[in-house]
């Protein structure tokens, strides 16, 4: 059997997330003990403990480099701790990811543009970035950048340099929302993450060809596809439906067929998520189309970290406490605990540790 290191080294010239192996006067079970001091003089679960640890050390004890790791890497765990990530790079030291991307700093398949033209919501150009489908170093789905913003809340006023010219996010934003109509993909929960966030009041808006879109259009299209036939499992096509169907229920929208399919197809995946889980509590390696495991321990961190992302999304209160989902939940532990030595692929890391982070938001705050 393969090591543990060999089984989540990329199969691509650039290097994965990689372990911090030593830090002058500092262990990683002293970072990560940083994190059991969240709530001083109140009562703190095991699991709360738990979970707060393997994000700490998530935090701490991996380096990014911008000289040795693409965008597609870095942005991925900006998913899970936004401005709080921070990265090597050769001209700015140890510099908040974010930060160095926003202000000109390079990093590979971070490329952005002005807009052609003049937005009618700001009176100003927008800003666009390269698209790079089915990629590892830059932008691989429309809008992915910003949704990431987005699921990091990331304020809107906040700035970024463009070749020298000066914009915000809200310019950002403002010009995926004009050019949604015109997704070369036709995918849309990337979109759907990023406008339902960043324009909770707007359900409706005009694009560039005239015509009016919405949000109960774009969860249209999204149910045309096949959850199972979808990138990572159908989870982020999930992820963007159940974010649309807690928009439409925060502004008070009118239910209709498409929210009403919306809210089965997420019914469904949930039950699918519950029924296929293993008996040691593993949530299937086969996403959501049948129960089963694997030895591979990154096809293992890639499907349960990224159903446990929506499942920590999409669940009620109440079942947040459920066995089956604290049993995943400290499933996800146990394999990050038993691999902070090992490099590892961005996108299974830190999407697992996404869904860490949203069920402790979620469940014990």
């Amino acid at each position: 059997m393969k090591s543990t290191r060999s089984i989540f080294l990329l199969g691509l010239a650039l290097a994965g997330c990689s372990p911090v192996l030593e830090r002058a006067g500092e262990s990683l079970a002293d970072l990560a003990s940083g994190a059991n001091d969240l709530h001083v003089g109140e009562m703190v679960s095991p699991l709360e403990s738990r979970t707060a640890g393997v994000l700490d050390e998530g935090l701490h004890g991996r380096r990014l480099n911008s000289e040795v790791n693409a965008a597609w890497q870095i942005m991925h765990g900006v998913i899970s701790y936004g401005t709080e990530l921070r990265i090597d790079t050769p001209d700015r030291g140890y510099i908040g990811a974010l930060d160095y991307a926003f202000s000109g700093g390079a990093m590979m398949g971070f490329e952005l543009q002005p807009g052609s033209e003049v937005l009618p919501k700001t009176g100003r150009h927008g800003v666009k970035a390269r698209l790079e489908p089915g990629g590892y170093i830059g932008q691989g789905h429309v809008d992915q950048w910003l949704a990431i913003f987005a699921m990091c809340d990331l304020p809107l006023d906040t700035p970024l340099d463009v070749k020298g010219e000066k914009f915000t996010v809200l310019d950002w934003a403002r010009q995926a929302q004009f050019d949604s109509g015109n997704n070369v993909l036709d995918e849309y929960s990337w979109t759907l993450i990023a406008l339902t966030h960043y324009f909770p009041d707007e359900p409706t808006w005009q694009v560039a060809s005239g015509d009016f879109l919405s949000w109960e259009s774009l969860v249209e299209a999204e149910l045309t596809y096949d959850i199972d036939q979808s990138p990572c499992g159908g989870t982020h096509r999930l992820a963007g439906l159940v974010r649309a169907v807690n928009a439409q229920h925060a502004l008070g929208l009118a239910d209709s067929p498409t929210w009403e399919r919306a809210r089965q197809v997420i019914a469904e995946s949930m039950a699918k998520a519950k029924d296929f889980s293993g008996r040691n509590g593993a949530l299937s390696s086969y996403y959501f189309r049948r129960a089963g495991s694997t030895a591979d321990l990154s096809t293992v961190l890639a499907s349960s970290g990224h159903v446990l992302e929506f499942v920590a999304l999409a669940a009620e209160p109440d079942e947040l406490g459920a066995p089956w989902v604290e049993s995943a939940v400290v499933q996800i532990c146990e394999v990050l605990e038993s691999t902070r030595d090992a490099e590892l692929d961005c996108g299974a890391l830190y999407h697992a540790l996404n869904g860490l982070k949203i069920y402790q938001q979620r469940r014990f705050h």
